[in-house]
């Protein structure tokens, strides 16, 4: 198998992320996509729409995240979707594709006051469930082991910070426990150097 990926991408590492999580060693290959690679004859047969990540198997390609992964985890061994939190991680994993990777997403490539706005109230919103969740003094989201439902809300933690938005004390408690897994602290210097690169191609900062 192969995973066609980008080191800035959100859902890409979502991907890399959870496969370094579960130990697979499957190559990665990176996508260039700031020379068009995703509109490309060969990567469209590979993904009619154009987007990353696609993992190539023998019984044909797969592409979006948590397909992907759920792909991985039904092959075994099920590392991040454990049986007795299979509902909850699938249930966070679904919250925090739609309200902190997206609404940062949307803030990561367009500064205007309005995202600005839409993109922070998301958020606030979305960070608020998790910081609930989490006050029972749990260290992740189904108990002591990192799992499919904190997967999603470590790439949104650690962009949240590139672009400073502002993280409440818990989460960032809960953000510094992920980083002290080696696969999260390398998902994160992964993609550092893209970020700065990036800068100059967004929207105009905020006034």
């Amino acid at each position: 198998m192969l995973l066609r990926y980008h080191p800035l991408s959100s859902y890409s590492r979502k991907v890399a992320l959870a496969m370094d999580l579960r130990g697979d060693t499957i190559e990665k290959v990176a996508v260039d996509a700031f020379a068009g690679e995703l509109k490309s004859e060969g990567f469209l047969s590979l993904n009619p729409f154009g987007k990353m990540p696609v993992l190539e198997t023998d019984a044909g390609p797969i592409y979006e995240s948590t397909s992907i992964i759920e792909y991985l985890e039904e092959r075994g061994p099920r590392v991040l979707l454990p049986l007795e939190h299979e509902r909850r991680c699938r249930h966070f994993d679904r919250l925090g594709d739609l309200y902190l990777l997206d609404a940062i997403g949307k803030f990561f490539w367009n500064k205007q006051e309005e995202t600005k706005k839409t993109s922070f109230a998301t958020l606030d919103r979305a960070w608020g469930v998790w910081e609930q969740e989490l006050s029972d003094g749990r260290d992740f989201m189904c108990g002591e082991v990192i799992t499919l439902a904190d997967v999603g809300a470590t790439i949104a933690a650690h962009y949240c910070i590139t672009e400073e938005y502002p993280l409440s004390p818990a989460i960032q408690a809960y953000f510094s426990r992920l980083c002290t897994h080696p696969a999260v602290a390398a998902s994160n210097e992964a993609a550092a150097p893209f970020v700065e690169f990036t800068r100059s191609m967004r929207y105009p900062a905020i006034e």
